[in-house]
């Protein structure tokens, strides 16, 4: 039985939100570390593979994290409509049970590209079920206060996964650890952090965090309609279209665009490591964002989201202006502690303006579109070849863009 920690005002809280929490995050955390397993040993895996070129196996390794993408935008409607059909626990667990089995069996056959392309699409299938969850555990075990600071943690768990597949994987093959081994060991965690989440995530605490009447939440055919109707959702969902589509282009592309802006002083294995470091720096700004807006005691949301982008154009700009390692991690830091910081701030904004659609529905809308934009900014980038100049600039008059966006919107909170 839950054990109850507090009141939150005249409403019962539960400390075991924080095991629900702690086992969300750590499949949260695999599943983003199986799609970034490659990033930083593009090079190596695809001679591994046995691919004649480069052209060819840089594609090769490149669709594997383009059809997690796609994933994301063909199943995250019907994840939504599951999380309300089957609950959270059953419809987070399928997806949790699903990247197990699969990242277990990529290890285990892990010699064989067409093996490792299969599974891909397994963990592409079960991948949306996982990270379009954050705000349904944010909803149903947290108070309002704690939302932002809950939903940033959940965010948290996606930057550590993609940074520990950054870092990690080159540092266990520089060390003699082949490619199939490596997959082995990312297998057995997966599946491990499955069986952890299946046995301890629970679907709702006895009592709602909250008044009754605003724990309830519309059906998702009732909630889709509602979202689509508020103006400050719709902007929303633009900006994240903008913001994630510009975020996964950019670390798709960031051994080449970086070393391109450096004239080759920084290395891949340097490139990784400035891409760690933005994603430490934005693990660290969600939590301090989200803590910002969270005791803002009038719960505003925008100017934070504002302050916060504006401060992260600088630094994805300055990107083009500073030269060398010092300076690319400089401003890695200072995007990625302001603009991704900023996300969780951006997600609890577009739900309590979509309420009383669910966290499910109004998240897996905001991760929808921000995958349909990596996708459409992936391709437009393919159009400048090696131009990555041009790129960069054309990813910051997007991100400015972003922000001209959230001026046209208004403060919203929970309708009570």
């Amino acid at each position: 039985m839950e054990e109850l920690e507090k009141n939150s005002g005249a409403y019962q809280v539960y400390g075991y939100r924080y095991v629900v929490l702690a086992s969300y995050l750590l499949i949260t955390a695999m599943i983003q570390l199986l799609w970034a397993t490659f990033f930083s040993i593009t090079t190596a895996a695809w001679q591994f593979y046995g691919f004649k070129d480069a052209a060819e196996g840089e594609s090769a390794i490149s669709l594997l994290s383009i059809i997690f993408m796609a994933g994301m935008i063909i199943l995250s409607i019907p994840s939504m409509a599951a999380f309300e059909k089957f609950g959270f626990k059953k419809a987070v667990g399928f997806g949790a049970g699903l990247m197990g089995v699969c990242g277990l069996l990529r290890g285990i056959l892990g010699d064989n590209y067409t093996v490792v392309l299969v599974m891909t699409v397994g963990f592409a299938i079960a991948q949306p079920f996982i990270l379009n969850a954050p705000g349904l555990v944010a909803g149903k075990w947290f108070p309002e206060n704690e939302r932002a600071t809950a939903n940033g943690v959940g965010l948290l768990a996606n930057y550590l996964g993609m940074g520990i597949g950054l870092l990690l994987t080159p540092l266990l093959l520089d060390g003699g650890m082949g490619i199939r081994t490596i997959l082995l060991i990312y297998g057995i965690a997966a599946l491990s952090g499955a069986i952890l989440f299946l046995v301890l995530a629970k679907e709702k605490p006895p009592t709602p965090p909250c008044a009754e009447e605003d724990a309830h939440r519309a059906s998702f055919g009732e909630g889709f309609r509602i979202a689509l109707k508020r103006k400050n959702f719709l902007i929303t969902l633009v900006v994240f279209f903008f913001m994630l589509g510009v975020f996964n282009t950019f670390f798709t592309m960031i051994e080449p665009i970086i070393s391109s802006m450096t004239g080759g002083k920084v290395d891949p294995t340097g490139a990784g490591i400035v891409g760690v470091g933005i994603l430490i720096a934005g693990i660290a700004g969600s939590l301090i964002i989200a803590a910002f807006s969270d005791r803002d005691k009038r719960h505003r949301r925008l100017p934070y989201m504002i302050i916060c982008n504006i401060a992260g154009v600088v630094g994805f700009a300055l990107f083009m202006l500073l030269n060398g390692f010092p300076g690319m991690l400089a401003a890695g830091l200072l995007y990625g502690f302001f603009t991704i910081g900023s996300a969780p701030v951006v997600l609890t904004f577009a739900a309590e303006a979509a309420y009383p659609a669910s966290e499910g529905t109004s998240e897996g809308f905001l991760m929808f579109a921000g995958n349909v934009g990596g996708v459409v900014l992936l391709g437009i980038s393919s159009l400048f070849g090696a131009n990555h100049l041009n790129i960069m600039i054309l990813m910051t008059a997007i991100s400015a863009l972003c922000i001209g966006l959230m001026f046209l919107a208004k403060e919203t909170k929970l309708d009570k």
